[in-house]
């Protein structure tokens, strides 16, 4: 049995750092995560999978949420503030059945300390999961649409405020060797910002590299703008406005030349930000929208209306748009902590758009952000993103909701709270743009050919 003070949450939403979306804050704050990990060996953070109160008090939901996702940690919260939960390694598995597990335990914490108590069996049993003898998640019998918890030191059922389930992953997972090469000095930062500065589109049919970023709200479209104008302007700087609303922040189309300097001429690329997909029909753009935006049909500074499609009766809507309107690359963008855990609605859009912008001939690309919330590694320096497993775990799941092959995915670390440039951050997000633009060189040879074609 071990001991060890843990602040126990007063059912208080706090946001924590690998979840920015408000609409899904774990009860669990960073001090009292902090102490739970503890409990481990090693350096292991949570990711959570499930919320009560999110998406419903239901076992065949938890079971849904969290099969299949490795070991995992079950966090119940009674109402006179106590804490009681179990950590299994193997993840939920069928029903009617007994697992033992020599690294399962219990555990009950309360203002004044937490404790730690080994079980030897999990036992999966119908709507409900029971550690050992003495300690049982199930689906109330007292009150519908609702989880409770009895245990050796309960009396009687108490019915869960709230309980979450987290994954546990390990942080401390650096590969020998990257899974691809990346040079982080000066010389190779200077390579590539000439590289973007000087390039010109392959073709005189196309005079600007006109990039969409689309993907679900708060992912960091508008703060991967920034920091590529944070990059070239050579200090942090927010070019277009950010938020961390369930609503997107950005609601117009707007569209950002970027500058060789602050205050420089002006390059061929340009990065169009739009509103984000949402978890609800009228919390983000509609896919049809997507796609006028693509074709050239949606003018500068139009305002979304997610209750409202986009029509020819639109204000401004181009009727005959030609190239320079046109989207020569589009730039999925996914946050690397919840590319595994996005709604079933933002998922069947992701995969609608990749399919009709396919069938426009749009070139694609995809971006992962937030990289340096998933993996610790990641946060303390850029340059350690492709040795990191974690990552690499992260691109592939972007490539499996996406269909895109992983050569075509990017992972990046976007400027949020720095004052001050870094080299190997600054090589990430101009990595990423180079990518972009190889793409836009494949949009450009398409139109070639279609001028040439008789």
């Amino acid at each position: 049995m071990k001991k060890s003070k843990l602040k126990c949450p007063n059912l208080v939403p706090v946001t924590v750092r690998h979840l920015t979306m408000a609409t899904l804050h774990p009860h669990l704050d960073r001090q009292s995560e902090k102490q739970l990990c503890m409990f481990f060996n090693g350096n292991v953070k949570f990711s959570l999978l499930y919320k009560g109160s999110f998406h419903g008090f239901s076992f065949t939901e938890i079971q849904y949420k969290c099969t299949n996702q490795g070991q995992i940690i079950m966090v119940g919260y009674l109402e006179d503030g106590l804490v009681l939960g179990g950590c299994m390694s193997k993840g939920l598995i069928n029903q009617n059945t007994t697992v033992k597990d020599e690294t399962a335990f219990r555990f009950s914490a309360d203002q004044s300390e937490s404790v730690k108590t080994s079980v030897t069996t999990v036992n999966f049993e119908y709507n409900a999961i029971r550690f050992d003898s003495d300690l049982r998640f199930q689906q109330s019998s007292v009150r519908g649409n609702a989880l409770s918890v009895t245990g050796s030191q309960l009396e009687g059922e108490k019915i869960l405020e709230e309980l979450e389930v987290y994954r546990v992953e390990d942080t401390c997972d650096l590969l020998e060797t990257p899974w691809r090469e990346l040079t982080s000095n000066e010389e190779k930062r200077n390579l590539l910002k000439e590289s973007v500065v000087s390039y010109k589109p392959p073709t005189d049919v196309v005079s600007q590299a006109r990039v969409l970023l689309v993907g679900p709200v708060g992912a960091g479209k508008s703060s991967f703008i920034s920091s590529v104008c944070s990059v070239f302007h050579g200090r942090v700087s927010i070019q277009a406005m950010v938020g961390t609303a369930a609503r997107s922040f950005t609601t117009k189309f707007r569209s950002y030349t970027i500058k060789a300097a602050r205050g420089g001429e002006a390059t061929p690329l340009v990065l169009c930000d739009m509103m984000g997909l949402g978890e609800t029909d009228l919390s983000g753009v509609r896919v049809k929208d997507v796609l006028h935006v693509i074709k050239g049909h949606v003018p500068e500074g139009y305002k979304f209306n997610p209750s409202e499609p986009i029509s020819s009766a639109s204000k401004g809507y181009v009727e005959e748009p030609t190239v320079k309107n046109k989207i020569a690359c589009v730039a999925f963008v996914l946050d690397a902590g919840r590319v595994s855990a996005y709604p079933e609605l933002v998922q069947e859009a992701l995969k609608e758009l990749r399919l009709k912008i396919s069938d426009l001939g749009v070139p694609q690309v995809a971006l992962l952000t937030h990289t340096d919330e998933v993996c610790n590694s990641v946060a303390e320096d850029g340059k350690n993103i492709y040795q990191s497993r974690v990552v690499q775990n992260k691109v592939y799941a972007a490539g499996k909701l996406l269909g895109l092959p992983v050569s075509c995915i990017v992972p990046v670390k976007n400027y949020s709270s720095e004052l001050e440039l870094n080299c190997s951050t600054d090589i990430l997000i101009l990595s990423a743009v180079d990518l972009i633009l190889q793409y836009v060189d494949m949009f450009c040879d398409e139109c070639e050919m279609s001028k040439s074609a008789p």
